[in-house]
């Protein structure tokens, strides 16, 4: 039976009041407060210790609205939570200034400069490590002030009673007050506590505490209302107060004070809630002793609990276990799918497992606009868009002098807040696919990291379009220079709080992000983030640090701020809430994911310096106040809630078995029909027909090449399929950044330097008084150390942009004596260099498989061309592998399939006028490792010549020329390469030669 509502007297004392939790709690309650505004003749204050049900009791009021009420109290009683009652006190503009967290977080710092023992005894490892810390000792520090409340009260209560202070001298008043009950109080905390941690928070507390901190201007706010009755008193309104959750022991010692206080000018009734008829669990029927211990049940107790499970709903409970993570998150969804089905339009996903609550919500947002699902799980607004948008930037701007990675530079170009054209002032159109050009030019290039680096690798690709009738796209070079600019302002910036907080906003609009952040939800709530860094009528705006430890800063308070996200209409309405926030709230039905005994109960983390046995000393919150609590919101939600399904994981990802809750495990005890069900995806079956060979044919309207490059010939002989996904579909897999820096750039500047130093030996022959032409000792001198010294050159402005690659450089050098003796070796033999970088290529003609007459170019770019002087008209085309001999000594084992040096060859035999070997024939190919190991190849041997070139040429010839015919014939491609080949092909993930 329902308690009787008070009658309420002349008697200056607090009622008290409780009411079921049950499905009939609010109208219960609503009814109270109208009879309370009856008997009163006033419109009472009623204020909710949580906000979460503040809808829900509004709506009850109206619906439970006597009827001729009288015209001063026909409004509905005024309900607000306790948060916003505090921030509503009269006079608030008097109390001392409140201090945002981020304030607080750098007094922390500034303290830490001040006092060498707090500095010593302060240690993290890492400058998010030491912010992450910093808001734990703030937490830590606020439960010390909560602790020394109840000795401030009734002296603060004195001080403010008649003040006619101003404000600046009250604020004096009460920051004396504070002192003088802190210094009174460490003594007595200090004998409790005599750990080394304890003693720095202490010592920290006695530093840091202030009158503008919240948990005093939370009592500042009670004793403002408390004189803003005793000086009203014949027009102080009914004080209601509803406690929707067990309190801490501090604030309910506090709380009855104040109600106390209150009651001698005003009503004042407290309302709290009766666990015996709904509690299903003996901790929620008997909660906590004075001690905090668990009370142990009476025989009465035991029946109240045994009649409250037997006359439960249960079956409208359900149990639904999934043996793996997708199905339970598909058995959620399948779940709330029925339910809207079922024409139910609010319903509650509790997320006590909240990646399988997150992976719902992925799968429900297939419904659409139909359905607002609303996360009131505290989502963090660094896990938004907009937050790695912003976080792109502080990554690249906290990257050294030298530059970036390619990877946080690309990171930043590529986010969809960023307005190019604005960057560079160029029309939208130009800027079209600039960073995936961009992104292929650094991944082909290889480079990894720094500006140098990346300029080069945009110049050579200038370079090259504009060799290869294409244009140079100079828009690249701009927004490098964009970027590079801001970044250098960054580097040089003698940063404090309020120039770093100006430039950063000065980025945002040159960058066009600030314009599109507030055009976006997260982003607006971001800006609005970023806004309270504006240190600029703080005391703390002059605050130096270094760029880590403010970058670090921002995404610390980036990651403490969460992210609200905008209601709208819908036909049904989903909120994602933990298991607390379901107090006093209705919903059609209710789904809860993570029950099993691993995450229900669940409890947050300690205090950092407190143990469980501080806790009780501080009366703060325990471990045991939180089990009692998460019980008793259990039991309010399974009978309150007209449908329950309730599911967990049965199976953890290491394949060992889950049990549900122990709770849902007490109760099928006494519920012996009450079932789990276990998930079972939707399944389905076909009959499977395995391919007897993968086969490509090409399509009739497919064009085929005019033209072939002799990468693309290997393609074709490692096998079609490879060359038809790869030159005549042109997919192309997408590249990386790899590992350490084997990179195209190094390779190119190897072959760069090589052609600087022949031509420069060239040109020193040529003078009549050059002493490396008859002495072969200062020969080997002069090119050792003109090698070396245009290696440095060539490498110069690479290292600069990486230094990664003076280990590259270093490795090369050390090549050099053993290059140079094999270039003397040649000359022994009559060889001179002659070219270089030269294109070459022919013209094959055939016929297709129709007769018709075709023609096809085979066309590449030829590393070196020798002649020898010896034998005049003879000549050799040499190409350069960065590889060890080994790998080349395979590639001669298929010359044919590997034809480079054959096209070359012919090319120049062809057309010697492109490679100017007018009247030279070349007969001679060999291969020239730049990556000799010299330690393990005690011969040095460094080239390796294809045997017989004259002989091969024919079979090359019959060879391309039938390939070219069965290609333009159109024949089927059959994947035939081996698994070497096929290991690293592009198309093995469209090939299926694997399945036979």
């Amino acid at each position: 039976m329902p308690q009787p509502f008070p009658a309420i007297s002349d008697q200056k004392q607090s009622y008290a009041w409780a009411i079921a939790p049950n499905d009939q709690a609010l109208s219960q309650l609503a009814e109270g407060i109208w009879d309370c505004a009856m008997q009163t003749k006033q419109r009472p204050l009623v204020v909710l210790s949580t906000a979460g049900p503040l809808i829900g009791v509004r709506a009850a009021l109206e619906q439970n609205r006597p009827k001729d009420l009288p015209s001063n109290i026909a409004f509905l009683p005024q309900v607000i939570s306790f948060t916003d009652w505090l921030e509503a006190a009269p006079g608030a503009w008097q109390f001392p200034k409140k201090q945002t967290d981020l304030e607080r977080w750098l007094s922390v710092y500034i303290n830490l400069r001040k006092h060498p023992k707090l500095k010593a005894w302060f240690k993290a490892e890492s400058d998010s490590g030491a912010w992450g810390l910093a808001k734990s000792v703030i937490d830590a520090c606020d439960i010390l002030s909560e602790a020394i409340i109840p000795q401030l009260h009734e002296e603060l209560n004195q001080l403010t009673k008649g003040s006619t202070l101003d404000a600046e001298a009250w604020t004096k008043k009460l920051e004396a007050l504070l002192e003088k009950t802190i210094v009174l109080a460490y003594p007595d905390l200090s004998r409790k506590v005599v750990d080394q941690e304890s003693e720095v928070l202490l010592t920290f507390w006695r530093y840091l505490s202030g009158a503008g901190d919240a948990v005093f201007r939370k009592q500042f706010a009670m004793a403002a209302h408390l004189d803003l009755a005793k000086a009203n008193q014949e027009r102080a309104r009914p004080f209601i107060w509803v406690q929707t959750a067990d309190p801490k022991p501090i604030d309910q010692e506090v709380m009855a004070k104040y109600l106390a206080s209150y009651a001698q000018y005003a009503p004042v009734i407290k309302i709290t809630l009766d666990w015996q008829p709904v509690a299903l669990w003996s901790e929620a029927l008997t909660g906590e002793d004075p001690d905090g211990d668990l009370v142990e049940l009476n025989t009465e107790q035991e029946q109240q609990l045994s009649s409250n499970i037997k006359t439960a709903h249960y079956q409208d409970w359900h149990l639904i276990a999934a043996r793996r993570f997708e199905e339970l998150a598909w058995a959620a969804t399948k779940t709330i799918e029925s339910y809207l089905i079922a024409g139910k339009t609010n319903i509650a996903l509790v997320a006590q497992d909240r990646l399988a609550a997150r992976r719902v919500r992925a799968l429900l947002a297939r419904l659409g606009p139909a359905l607002n699902i609303r996360d009131e799980t505290g989502w963090k607004i660094d896990t938004t868009r907009a937050a790695a948008a912003i976080n792109s930037w502080l990554e690249l701007i906290r990257a050294p002098k030298e530059g970036p990675t390619a990877s946080a530079l690309l990171e930043f170009l590529q986010n969809p807040y960023l307005d190019i054209a604005t960057c560079i002032a160029k029309p939208p159109e130009v800027c079209i696919g600039l960073i995936a050009q961009l992104e292929d030019i650094l991944i082909a290039s290889q480079a990894k990291s720094g500006w140098e680096t990346f300029y080069m690798a945009i110049e050579r690709a200038n370079a090259y379009a504009a060799t290869h009738d294409a244009a140079p796209n100079e828009a690249l070079l701009k927004l490098l220079q964009f970027v590079r600019e801001r970044h250098y302002v960054w580097q040089e910036l003698n940063l404090n709080c309020s120039n770093a907080y100006a430039l950063l906003q000065s980025n945002l609009q040159d960058t066009g992000m600030g314009k599109a952040l507030g055009q976006d939800a997260a982003g607006k709530q971001l800006l609005e983030v970023m806004n309270t860094f504006d240190l600029r009528s703080s005391d703390y705006q002059s605050i130096t640090m270094r760029l880590p430890e403010w970058i670090s800063l921002i995404k610390s308070v980036l990651e403490d701020a969460s992210y609200e996200e905008t209601g709208k209409e819908a036909q049904a309405n989903l909120s994602i809430l933990p298991l607390s926030s379901t107090r006093l709230r209705q919903f059609d039905a209710v789904v809860v994911v993570g029950c099993d005994e691993q995450q229900l109960p669940a409890f947050s983390e300690p205090p950092l310096f407190f143990s469980d046995a501080l806790n009780r000393l501080l009366k703060t919150s325990t471990i045991n106040a939180q089990y009692v609590q998460q019980a008793r919101d259990l039991s309010q939600l399974l009978v309150s809630c007209p449908s329950v399904d309730l599911l967990w994981q049965s199976k953890s990802k290491n394949g060992e078995p889950l049990r549900p809750s122990a709770w849902i495990q007490r109760l099928q005890t006494q519920l012996p029909h009450w079932k789990a069900v276990v998930a079972k995806p939707d399944s389905c079956s076909g009959k499977a027909r395995p391919l007897q060979k993968a086969v490509a044919s090409i399509d009739p309207d497919l064009p085929l090449p005019l033209s072939m490059s002799p990468s693309a010939y290997k393609a074709l002989r490692d096998c079609p399929y490879k060359y038809y996904v790869r030159s005549l579909l042109g997919l192309r897999e997408a590249k990386e950044f790899e590992d350490g820096f084997d990179a195209s750039l190094a390779g190119q500047s190897l072959h760069a330097l090589l052609r600087n130093f022949y031509q420069a030996l060239k040109t020193e022959e040529q003078k009549a008084d050059s002493h490396i032409i008859n002495n072969t000792q200062v020969r080997r001198m002069w090119m050792e150390r003109e090698l070396s010294a245009i290696s440095e050159k060539e490498f110069k402005r690479l290292i600069a942009g990486d230094s990664r690659v003076l280990g590259t450089l270093r490795d090369w050098q050390k090549q050099i004596p053993s290059f140079v003796a094999w270039q003397l070796q040649r000359e022994a033999s009559g060889w001179r260099y002659h070219n270089a970088e030269h294109k070459v290529g022919f013209d094959l003609h055939f016929a297709d498989l129709d007769g018709e007459h075709r023609i096809i170019r085979i066309e590449g770019r030829a590393d070196r061309f020798d002649v020898n002087i010896q034998n005049e008209g003879q000549s050799e085309v040499i190409d350069y592998k960065n590889q060890s001999m080994t790998k080349i000594k395979k590639r001669a084992e298929h010359v044919l399939d590997d034809p480079q040096l054959l096209i070359y060859a012919r090319a120049a035999n062809e057309d010697p006028a492109s490679a100017h070997l007018q009247g030279q024939q070349v007969d001679h190919a060999q291969w020239v490792s730049l990556k000799l190991d010299i330690k393990r190849d005690k011969k040095l041997t460094r080239s390796l010549e294809v045997e017989g070139v004259p002989g091969l040429m024919p079979v090359f010839d019959r060879q391309i020329t039938e390939d070219m015919q069965n290609l333009w014939s159109r024949k089927e491609m059959t994947a035939f390469a081996p698994d070497g080949v096929c290991k690293y092909c592009e198309a093995r993930g469209i090939c299926r030669k694997g399945m036979w």
